[in-house]
């Protein structure tokens, strides 16, 4: 969905070349490389073109049982293999409220509301994800260790409530775009561009604003959060072993590249 959108399938298809280059080329071995790629987080954020080409006629609401089912099996086929690839270490978001986007409000939504019957594809996708993700854990990848952050449940917060974190005022409208909610239109050099980006929810009509996704990665990161935002456990957890404060774990990871010798 989308120009230039490149597919799951093709790109796990482009990480297999990747370790077969990083084998070749750095005469690592497989097994050193395996090693580093078991101590790597693979972060996966998927499902949103999907069901944004459900919703736009490519597919009828009627069918949504079957489309869901479909979507998480490819899901679990494409996360397989990268575990056969050497992941053991996955941060997963599920799917967002899809039908409180800017874009579906003027679409497909009511008066500009949210669109009651995307968000309920949107939950019955992250329902069915986590129940077969740990079916899938217990019966085929030993070793795997998992996190899955719900961006629905935080972007819900964050539209609900925006006055509830510091600095966001608006959460119906795009900050870039035209038309109604600035969301009629896509963004463009020539677009409607708002004063403050950083009070804004959303950039454009399909996606969030940096400002609204620092504040998703504090929570994915942050233990506090576990059990409302994350499972099993949260990203900090996941990559450390233990709790961990979000800047924290943050700062651990602002490296600008990784010298494989010295990894591995």
């Amino acid at each position: 969905y989308g120009n230039g959108t490149i597919t799951l399938r093709e790109q796990v298809k482009m990480f297999a070349d990747t370790k077969a280059t990083m084998i070749k080329a750095n005469k690592l071995g497989n097994n050193r490389v395996n090693r580093l790629l078991s101590q790597s987080l693979f972060l996966i954020s998927t499902a949103g073109n999907d069901f944004l080409a459900f919703g736009d006629g490519r597919a009828t609401r009627s069918d949504a049982s079957a489309y869901i089912a479909k979507m998480v099996t490819t899901y679990l086929k494409h996360i397989k293999e990268l575990y056969r690839l050497g992941a053991r270490r996955l941060g997963l978001l599920d799917a967002l409220p899809i039908g409180c986007l800017p874009g579906c409000r003027t679409s497909f939504g009511h008066d500009d509301a949210c669109d009651a019957a995307a968000n309920s594809l949107a939950r019955r996708f992250n329902a069915l994800l986590r129940l077969e993700m740990a079916s899938a854990k217990a019966a085929s990848m030993p070793g795997m260790e998992y996190s899955i952050a719900s961006i629905y449940g935080i972007f819900s917060d964050m539209i609900t409530n925006p006055e509830l974190d510091n600095g966001l005022q608006e959460a119906t409208s795009a900050c870039c775009g035209g038309g109604r909610l600035n969301a009629e239109l896509d963004c463009s050099a020539s677009s409607n561009l708002c004063t403050d980006r950083d009070g804004y929810v959303f950039w454009d009509k399909v996606h969030g604003t940096q400002a609204a996704y620092q504040r998703a990665v504090a929570a994915m990161f942050d233990g506090a959060a576990l059990t409302k935002f994350t499972e099993p456990v949260s990203f900090g957890q996941l990559i450390t072993g233990k709790q961990a404060a979000p800047v924290a774990v943050l700062d651990k990871l602002e490296r600008p590249y990784v010298d494989l010798e010295a990894e591995i």
